[in-house]
């Protein structure tokens, strides 16, 4: 890792730290802009740093809010966060809008299913956090694709 990509990653961790306190009203309690920086370093620099901005991002919105499913389920959502960003960050290189897609889809769907064969939570939360969690995925993305768009953020990430 050289100076510029060190810096580039200190900056969006930073940024997804002050995101952890723009909360999203829901059930959870744990959903915030966090994941903005993630997705957008996914889609412009690289989807490797995006995961890791974002399940980072994830496990300072958790902290934030007082890990309120506890730090073993958030750990696994961290990892869901990395997962949902790298396939966000890949799938953009074919299409921006496939990319995206694909993310809000990952986090927003497929991460709450999870849930579903975990005994304490089940069907019930699935049904009742599935909606926000679905909003705050779709306001994640779509933020980081409209900066995406912006030239001259792209120039400015460009890796050389």
């Amino acid at each position: 890792m050289n100076i510029r990509q060190l810096a580039q990653f200190s900056m969006l961790l930073a940024l997804s730290v002050v995101g952890s306190y723009i909360k999203i009203p829901s059930m959870v309690g744990s959903l915030a802009l966090d994941a903005v920086p993630g997705y957008f370093a996914a889609l412009c620099i690289s989807p490797a740093l995006g995961a890791t901005v974002a399940s980072l991002g994830h496990m300072a919105t958790a902290a934030v809010s007082g890990f309120p499913l506890g730090i073993p389920i958030h750990a696994l959502v961290s990892l869901g966060m990395a997962a949902s960003a790298l396939c966000a960050g890949l799938l953009a290189k074919r299409s921006l809008y496939l990319g995206a897609t694909a993310g809000i889809l990952i986090n927003g769907l497929i991460l709450p299913a999870l849930f579903i064969v975990i005994p304490a939570f089940g069907m019930p939360f699935f049904l009742a956090a599935t909606p926000s969690i679905m909003v705050a995925s779709l306001l994640n993305v779509a933020l980081a694709t409209m900066l995406h768009a912006v030239p001259s953020l792209r120039k400015a990430t460009y890796v050389r």
